[in-house]
């Protein structure tokens, strides 16, 4: 591992030949002369620590274009006129920022220097769309740590089940950019890349809109740059933890989950100012990744009852004993190594700007905690993942540059037995399972796991068990941008560019098992195709084997995608009009059926004929953007935003294999979970948004916005009924076709910190409706053939209201005595009116067993019937705060310490966020109430079932965390105890 993070830490540091990115703003002002009022020209305007610079025209009007991400010292000097120095000014990305300067006429011999404390403007004229900013100074302070609860804080932004949703749009709609590189993984359309929280200069969300240079995303947004390296030396160490007790015991009134954050930053010149450094690295540990408000357990001399298991049918069944901690998710670790780092050559005309990061993890997850409590072969998936981006700028003159970037992706995810490691070869192998454990675990045959113990009817994996499919996936593009910006005039910055983005994507899964088969053919490349096809997962990019290859059906998927743009920003007094047009090119690299209901068969094969698919033909789109500011004053605003998005669906809902294809295809009928899909266009927006943004007073400001979208092309389920006398059964299959419309209104209040208290509301309401909430929802209706919804319901991740309240009160240097001195708090409070869900009835029996009887139906909606109009019930409303309390002091000259205690869900507050259809409670799942759905395993098994039965699922929610693979509750009262010491 540490040869790993050397290796990245000095490509992030030495490569000077990785092109790279980061994005910038702009600033601009006018001087003019304090007595007369009149604009002065020829001003030298500088900005502290960089080589960037201008001077004023004849009208006193300046312009600095191509500013990073930061915080600077601004300053006008000129001969006969008292030097002005303006600090702590933030330039954001491509945001425009006022700086204006008034100078006094002064004698030569006079040397001092006016500095002015800058603040952030509470209204900002040239922003044309809604916006949120976190900055690194907030970030540090707020309780919640991880993009994902950030985000949860921002208007319009709603994180349910771990899935980002802006605007009443789908979790795969948002964009992810980190220093003006996407970090979009296209197979899921999720963010592919981990970023240091203490890394991040600053975070804007984008919801309703964006500008032509930015592509890929229908419902927002979501931008990250890294910090720039500092002209002196800095450093910081960060470690917090909550890991005071052993597992299962009370701690203040809660758990210890085994978790520890240790963060550390440096940065600095390397041997002259105009080459910087900035690198941040972290290590994430926690022993319960999973969080749950679980109740501890005991059931003592319970006997197996499984009728295959030849011990209990011979009458020597065996008895076993349960015994399940409070509080502690056990086989839930998660480790993670984490390198970020930024590398400046500042050489007016030529700046270059690489980023690297790093990210190495194992996560041992179980969805199943409870009943695999007595196996502890948890598969751990190893992840690795690096970015290589950077950004070469040639500056023509002071008001145009040339920016070309290039960046390289390469994740690789792999998962490992805890036994045997990535030879999975052994995994199912009871003779070398048998000499790892000295015989302690045995088989009940040459490649099959013992049978499951059958306790009071429900099943729990033996220690041994096999842990399940290997699974390999590889990613990796190479992505360039070209822009040019100029500002062509004192009102017009124009910016033309083009980027292309070329992936390899490849996927690889096996079930061990398929070793018998090899014992039975005698060698590997003997075991016929269609037996290995029947162990395998969807494999692309590998034979059966796991080597890759480079071409055929089967090769890897190699889409492309590209863009070109070009918009201006025309900032005028009283008007600023952002305009662009951009084009993007979607190439996904899927295979169309040229008749999709009568393909031929070869029935050599039992596969459709290759000759009857196609390369489905690159799509493009023109999307026009149009957004629109109007600054009644310099405290009132209004603005509108106009534009249409496009972005291509999720591509693992159409990178199948022929085999895959095939079976679904040719067999066809039956009910698969994970329906094909081919042919896909891309979804697309149409969205308009309309606000005002007012500042009260010289402390407060408001933010109204509203808002409307439409979309179309959303990913669904269809039956696609074979010819008469095609060779094809009737199959299902996912194409474009839901369609939905959210409108809603945002309300932001900021509150500049005055008397030691800083604030900030957002509050959002929403209504999402849609044919569906996801590709499947109604699958069942498609299954059994019956009327699909083509009117609009809600969705089921609409949360009406929704709002965050952040408090920030402290103490300043010299303030509040010895005790108080440097003492702060902030609390954030969230809250939301729960989403929709559709109450359904699901009939008694079907495939359900003694443990899942209450939850199969959700899993399975071929028996499911709803008994209202969909989504036409609620969960409750949650509400829930944080707390960080901090403490600051000087350890030694420069060094500065800082205790402080974080504290997520004060309150311990058990907010349900899930419930069970058939009940609408997170309590009752249907099941257990009624005694005509569990008589027969009271029968079979006796009372104890039921407690075994409410111990697990009726309390811990067990079967639905398994089956359906969310929770029923958010995540219990976490104490973590931190110190950062910082030079």
């Amino acid at each position: 591992m540490f040869k790993k993070l050397l290796l990245i830490s000095v490509i992030v540091s030495m490569l000077p030949f990785a092109l790279l990115a980061q994005s910038t703003g702009k600033i601009v002002g006018q001087i003019t002369d304090q007595a007369t009022g009149e604009p002065l020209p020829g001003v030298n305007v500088t900005v502290d620590n960089t080589l960037l610079g201008a001077n004023t025209d004849f009208d006193g009007y300046y312009v600095i274009l191509n500013v990073p991400v930061n915080v600077y010292t601004v300053r006008a000097s000129f001969i006969g006129f008292q030097e002005v120095a303006v600090e702590g000014v933030r330039v954001s990305a491509n945001i425009t920022t006022d700086v204006n300067f008034q100078l006094k006429e002064t004698p030569l011999e006079l040397g001092e220097v006016i500095v002015i404390t800058g603040a952030r403007p509470l209204v900002e004229k040239n922003i044309t769309q809604s916006y949120s900013l976190v900055t690194a100074e907030q970030m540090e302070s707020i309780p919640v740590r991880g993009l994902n609860n950030i985000l949860d804080l921002q208007a319009s932004v709603v994180v349910q089940d771990g899935n980002v949703h802006i605007r009443g749009g789908r979790s795969n709609e948002t964009g992810y950019y980190l220093d003006g590189a996407s970090i979009v993984n296209p197979v899921n359309n999720q963010r592919s890349v981990y970023v240091i929280q203490d890394a991040v200069e600053e975070l804007q969300v984008l919801a309703g809109g964006y500008t032509a240079e930015f592509g890929g995303a229908n419902s927002g947004i979501v931008k990250s740059d890294l910090k720039t390296g500092t002209s002196d030396y800095h450093f910081s160490l960060d470690a917090q933890t909550d890991n005071f007790v052993d597992n299962g015991k009370r701690f203040l009134d809660t758990y210890s989950y085994g978790e520890s954050i240790i963060s550390g930053t440096v940065s600095g010149p390397i041997m002259m100012n105009n080459i910087r450094f900035f690198i941040a690295g972290e290590n994430w540990y926690t022993g319960d990744n999973a969080k749950r408000f679980s109740e501890g357990f005991t059931f003592n001399n319970l006997v197996d009852v499984e009728p295959n298991n030849p011990a209990v049918a011979n009458g020597n069944p065996d008895t076993v004993s349960l015994n399940y901690l409070p509080g502690f998710t056990p086989r839930n670790a998660f480790n993670q190594y984490s390198l970020n780092g930024t590398l400046l050559f500042d050489f007016k005309p030529i700046q270059f700007r690489l980023t690297g990061v790093y990210t190495t993890s194992a996560n041992r997850t179980s969805t199943a905690p409870m009943t695999n409590m007595l196996n502890s072969r948890q598969l751990v998936t190893n992840l690795n993942d690096m970015l290589l981006s950077g950004k070469l700028t040639y500056v023509f003159s002071g008001t145009s540059f040339l920016d070309v970037k290039a960046s390289y992706y390469n994740r690789n995810s792999e998962t490992e037995d805890p036994w045997f490691g990535t030879d999975w070869r052994k995994w199912a192998d009871s003779l070398a399972i048998s000499n790892f454990t000295n015989g302690a675990v045995t088989y009940r045959d040459r490649w099959r796991s013992p049978y499951a113990y059958r306790l009071l009817g429900i099943p729990f994996n033996r220690e041994g068990t096999a842990p399940g499919n290997y699974v390999q996936t590889k990613q990796d593009y190479i992505g360039g941008n070209v822009d040019f910006v100029t500002q062509a005039n004192k009102y017009n910055e124009i910016k033309v560019g083009g980027e292309i983005r070329l992936f390899t994507v490849r996927q690889y899964s096996i079930n061990p098992v398929v070793m018998e088969d090899v014992e039975t053919y005698g060698r590997e490349d003997l075991v016929p195709d269609d037996v290995m096809a029947g162990r395998a997962g969807n494999i692309y990019g590998y034979d059966y084997w796991g080597n890759e290859i480079e071409s055929g059906f089967n090769g890897p998927r190699k889409p492309v995608f590209g863009a070109f743009y070009v918009q201006d920003k025309m900032e005028f007094k009283d008007l600023i009009i952002n305009a662009g047009l951009r084009l993007d090119y979607f190439d996904t690299d899927d295979k169309v059926l040229r008749d999709p209901s009568n393909p031929v068969v070869d029935f050599n094969t039992n596969l459709i004929a290759e000759s009857e698919w196609s390369d489905k033909k690159p799509v493009t789109e023109v999307s026009p953007r149009l957004g629109i500011s109007f600054p009644i004053s310099q405290k009132t605003v209004f603005y509108a935003q106009y534009g249409k998005f496009i972005q291509m669906p999720e591509l693992n809902n159409v990178y199948y294999n022929n085999r895959q294809l095939g079976r679904q295809i040719v067999s066809g009928g039956f009910f698969y979970l994970a329906p094909i899909g081919f042919a896909m266009d891309p979804m697309k927006t149409t969205q308009y948004e309309l606000g005002f943004r007012q500042q009260m007073g010289e402390v407060a400001a408001i933010d109204i916005t509203g808002f409307y979208k439409n979309v179309k092309g959303y990913p669904t389920t269809v039956r696609v009924p074979a010819a008469p006398g095609a060779d094809i059964q009737t199959y299902y299959a996912i194409t474009n076709g839901d369609f939905a419309t959210t409108k809603g209104l945002e309300f932001k209040v900021n509150l500049r910190r005055v008397n030691r208290l800083q604030a900030q509301l957002n509050y959002t309401l929403t209504d999402a409706e849609g044919t569906g909430s996801g590709e499947s929802t109604y699958y069942g209706a498609v299954y059994r053939g019956t009327q699909v919804p083509t009117i609009t319901s809600p969705l089921e991740f609409e949360q009406t209201h929704r709002g965050s309240v952040i408090l920030d009160y402290r103490w300043g240097v010299n303030d509040g005595g010895p005790v108080l001195e440097r003492l702060g708090a902030n609390a954030v409070f969230t809250f939301s009116s729960g989403h929709p869900y559709t109450t359904a009835y699901a009939p008694p029996g079907g495939q359900a067993d003694p443990y899942t009887a209450g939850v199969d139906y959700m899993q399975d909606p071929r028996s499911r019937e709803a008994l209202e109009p969909i989504n036409s019930s609620m969960t409750p409303w949650n509400f829930n705060i944080d707390l960080r309390l901090d403490k600051s002091f000087n350890i030694v000259e420069n060094l500065v310490g800082t205790v402080y205690i974080r504290v997520t869900n004060l309150l311990d507050t058990k907010n349900v966020i899930n419930v069970y259809q058939m009940t609408g409670s997170a309590v009752d799942d249907g099941y257990i109430s009624d005694p005509t759905r569990y008589a027969s395993n009271l029968n079979a098994y006796g009372p104890e079932y039921l407690d075994l039965y409410r111990a697990i699922n009726s309390v811990n929610g067990a079967s639905y965390l398994s089956s359906v693979g969310n929770e029923l509750y958010n995540s219990p009262r976490q104490i973590f105890v931190g110190l950062k010491l910082t030079y």
